[in-house]
């Protein structure tokens, strides 16, 4: 049965019993908007074999694995996604009037995952652990925070590797936000191809637990999970974060 969102949905947890995937579905679904998933390690393959269907967007969801990785279903992922950006590329650009392709959508993971399918290798690592609330700001306002009515200026961060600001070289990406440890914090392709290096989807108390969740990875990636905590103490979170930046983008 035709759905409006295919959530794809990588491996891990963000903190146990909730999963890259469930903070999607519920929003989305709280929008209106039918949801279906798709289990990325088992079926990836499968589908990129096989044509797209016409949702209105596809969603891929963070995760544990890299890029870089040698599994099959990693390779079938990029290759997916590389894609689905081709079909919404060729319809965004037609002479011809037609429906817009399916939105795609990334997040963390997600929007490695896009940069990797437009410049092979523009995943990058990073001086350490970005996670906790962060503020960004829109390319080219500088590197630092802005408060505005309807800006993104904090979201919520949780990565040790990051997008190549090289990825600027590919003809129709534009970086929208970034900040001085993040060099691409959000971009986009064409018309409807958006990847978010940070999680739009989560609350604040979704990070507090997040971070007592993944303690070890933080420190391990040389990361303070003390000044995590506080820095959702500090920084307040837009309610509508998600909306402006998935809902908003799927309907456009």
């Amino acid at each position: 049965m035709p759905v409006d969102v295919q959530i794809c949905v990588a491996d891990g947890l963000i903190y146990d019993g909730l999963d890259y995937a469930d903070r999607i579905e519920q929003r989305l679904t709280r929008a209106g908007l039918s949801c279906g998933r798709l289990n990325l390690p088992a079926e990836a393959a499968a589908v990129a074999a096989r044509p797209p269907r016409p949702n209105l967007a596809y969603v891929f969801t963070g995760g544990q694995t890299s890029v870089h990785s040698d599994a099959a279903w990693m390779r079938a992922t990029v290759a997916l996604v590389r894609e689905l950006i081709a079909d919404t590329d060729k319809r965004d650009g037609g002479t011809e009037p037609a429906r817009p392709g399916p939105a795609v959508i990334g997040v963390c993971l997600g929007s490695q995952l896009i940069a990797e399918a437009l410049r092979p290798d523009s995943i990058i690592g990073t001086s350490g652990i970005e996670v906790g609330l962060t503020p960004v700001c829109r390319a080219g306002d500088g590197h630092r925070s802005r408060d505005s009515d309807h800006g993104v200026d904090v979201v919520p961060s949780f990565h040790y590797q990051a997008i190549s600001p090289r990825i600027e070289e590919v003809d129709g990406v534009r970086v929208e936000y970034r900040n001085d440890h993040t060099s691409v914090q959000a971009l986009s392709f064409g018309e409807r191809v958006f990847g978010y290096q940070f999680h739009p989807e989560l609350t604040s108390d979704d990070v507090h637990r997040l971070i007592d969740f993944n303690k070890d990875v933080i420190t391990e990636w040389n990361g303070d999970a003390e000044a995590a905590h506080r820095s959702v103490e500090q920084y307040q979170l837009h309610d509508d974060l998600f909306e402006r930046l998935v809902i908003d983008r799927i309907r456009r």
